[in-house]
């Protein structure tokens, strides 16, 4: 039956792929992530193979709408016209700051975030900004708890994606395997973070058996409770540095637990990228590579990732290189794309 319909098509006039339509492509269907230049904020769009959009955090208010500007353009790239999913991973200026007006600009459906708050010390601006980002949800937020998920559509012939909580309001997820994790004999805590990082929300994205970590700005010692005395997280494939690569954060038991082979850095110039974070990440034996957004021009350059690792490499304001990561769960395979150079390089999912 398959060769008579071939036959008609190809006398038809009509493409042969016509066919198959989607079910030739759907194996081949990509999981793409994108790391926004919000100059030292955060904002992490993630496109399904089924077409449906997550943006993690939406960078700063202000600067002639910067920020929801580049946020716009990649998804444009992705060929998406709204967010099904916002998630604000904190209530801090450079996460959530510019939700409002990329609100203004294209239709966001659900709002996630690690639930309402009445007053924030770390922000005298907080009560107008908060209620900014209230405004523009039209106070329809829902908090998200570790354990959570949220409900993902799946594209047909291709691998379920999935996005669960691992931590959020300052609680990891619950549940214990029973095996202690080796690595947190040598671990140590910090002095106790009061601050709205510490209550970041943090979850595992998973398309097939590709893992995605990104843990907002989370600090230290709620990083140790995820991986210690028993691992809830497990190895992944790709990390986003944890709080723009502040030592405050990217506790090293955590980052030896993981076992990421490719760390991508939303930092600024001036802002994040903190050199024991840099050699910490380089240290470890799976890492193949460290991508940043922006070069740390206030460190030397062994104390920043290769130069063709880097997508923006000075200061300049308009730049706004972005950094790429597309999943093919078919040839096992993510690829990394720096936007300044367009250089494109493979890794095998684990």
């Amino acid at each position: 039956m398959t060769n008579i319909i071939l036959m008609l098509l190809l006398l038809l006039g009509q493409p042969a792929t016509l066919l198959l339509g989607s079910h030739t492509s759907a194996s081949s269907r990509t999981l793409n992530i994108y790391f926004i230049d919000v100059e030292g904020g955060a904002a992490t769009l993630i496109v399904t193979p089924a077409g449906e959009s997550i943006l993690v955090d939406a960078g700063w208010a202000g600067n002639d709408n910067r920020d929801a500007n580049r946020i716009r353009k990649a998804m444009s790239e992705a060929g998406v016209t709204q967010i099904d999913h916002m998630i604000a991973t904190h209530y801090h200026a450079d996460h959530y700051g510019g939700i409002p007006q990329l609100a203004a600009a294209v239709p966001i459906k659900h709002f996630y975030d690690h639930g309402k708050m009445s007053s924030l010390q770390d922000d005298p601006n907080f009560p107008k900004m908060y209620a900014a980002y209230q405004a523009a949800a039209g106070g329809q937020t829902t908090p998200l708890n570790p354990g959570d998920t949220i409900p993902l559509k799946r594209a047909p012939g291709s691998p379920a994606v999935t996005l669960a909580c691992l931590v959020s309001g300052g609680r990891p997820i619950g549940g214990d395997s029973g095996k202690s994790n080796p690595e947190c004999a040598a671990a140590t805590m910090a002095e106790n973070d009061p601050s709205d990082n510490a209550r970041s929300v943090g979850f595992v994205l998973s398309y097939g058996t590709f893992r995605f970590l990104d843990l907002g700005d989370l600090t230290w010692n709620v990083e140790q409770k995820l991986v210690c005395p028993a691992d809830r997280i497990g190895h992944v494939d790709l990390y986003q540095v944890t709080h723009h690569g502040a030592n405050s954060s990217n506790n090293v038991t955590l980052l030896r637990t993981i076992r990421p082979t490719v760390a991508v850095m939303d930092n600024g110039a001036h802002k994040g990228g903190a050199p024991e974070t840099v050699k910490h990440l380089k240290e470890l034996p799976t890492l193949q590579a460290l991508y940043q957004l922006h070069r740390n021009v206030d460190s030397s350059s062994d104390q920043n990732a290769p130069t063709d690792f880097i997508a923006n490499l000075d200061e300049k304001p308009d730049a706004g290189y972005s950094i790429s990561v597309a999943v093919d769960p078919a040839k096992h395979v993510f690829t990394v794309t720096n936007a300044r150079t367009n250089a494109k390089s493979n890794y095998v999912v684990k």
